[in-house]
């Protein structure tokens, strides 16, 4: 192990402390996500995020993908989760019930989890990661860290097995977004995608009655249709990077375009 995939993992487990412990400090209960990011600012997450960019700026790490992707049709990969948002932005639409307020506040807060989780994890882990392991080993590495680290939810809303459901869900669509990530040479777009899929989610969710009790066995319908959901992507990240010449120049971004354009899958 490097000293930079050492100092990569312990800046990401500092990086999940801030982002669970400010949470913890401010609330005086347990509280649902759907109402934790629709009634402040997730201040939590903010704190984390500059954090990370701090720590980066003071490392001198200038690869962890904030250039615009200069591959040729790279906008080509991400039709799928596109299409899932597209799906998902019309249901959300015609079924949520937040008000105007509340939708300002989710925008604003999945738009920091999107930038800080992706900054965390296919930005700092990544970089770090991709420099001192095989393909593979790094790549499973940086996905099953996401996919774990949202088991911390259960701290916030007292709800094992809908913590224990995200994390798959996350572990499945992370690795789309890691994919997403090296085909792109960018962490740009991966950061929209991701801040866009967390604000359809919360406003599909919006349209549940919250004075409703829940079911005892709400967790196996939620891991139903997340496998539903998220399943596919999970295949089509592994399809995106399942040999050299589709994720060349993986380990540094590569200073030039690779053989294959994005566009070629």
């Amino acid at each position: 192990m490097t000293s930079r995939l050492l100092i990569s993992i312990i800046v990401v487990v500092i990086w999940a402390a801030i982002t669970l412990v400010v949470p913890t400090l401010l609330l005086d209960s347990e509280i649902s996500l759907q109402d934790l990011v629709t009634k402040d600012i997730a201040w939590g997450v903010a704190g984390a995020a500059l954090f990370l960019l701090g720590t980066a700026w003071l490392a001198g790490w200038r690869d962890l993908g904030f250039r615009a992707p200069y591959v040729p049709g790279w906008w080509k990969v991400l039709w799928l989760p596109m299409l899932y948002l597209a799906g998902m932005a019309i249901f959300g639409l015609t079924t949520g019930k937040l008000e105007a307020a509340a939708v300002t506040m989710v925008l604003i807060n999945t738009a920091m989890v999107g930038f800080s989780e992706e900054l965390a994890f296919r930005g700092v882990l990544w970089g770090g990661a991709r420099k001192a392991l095989p393909f593979w080993a790094a790549f499973g590495l940086v996905t099953l860290a996401f996919g774990s680290v949202h088991i911390m939810n259960a701290f916030l809303t007292g709800e094992i097995a809908a913590a224990g459901v995200q994390a798959l869900n996350a572990f499945m669509s992370g690795a789309a977004y890691l994919a997403i990530r090296i085909r792109t040479r960018s962490i740009i777009p991966i950061m929209a995608i991701h801040a866009l899929w967390d604000f359809t989610v919360f406003l599909v969710g919006s349209g549940g009655d919250k004075n409703a009790a829940l079911p005892p066995d709400l967790w196996q319908t939620q891991l139903v249709v997340g496998l539903i959901l998220t399943g596919p992507l999970f295949l089509y990240g592994l399809w995106l990077v399942r040999n050299e010449s589709v994720r060349a120049g993986w380990r540094d971004d590569g200073a030039d375009p690779p053989a294959h354009p994005a566009g070629e899958q």
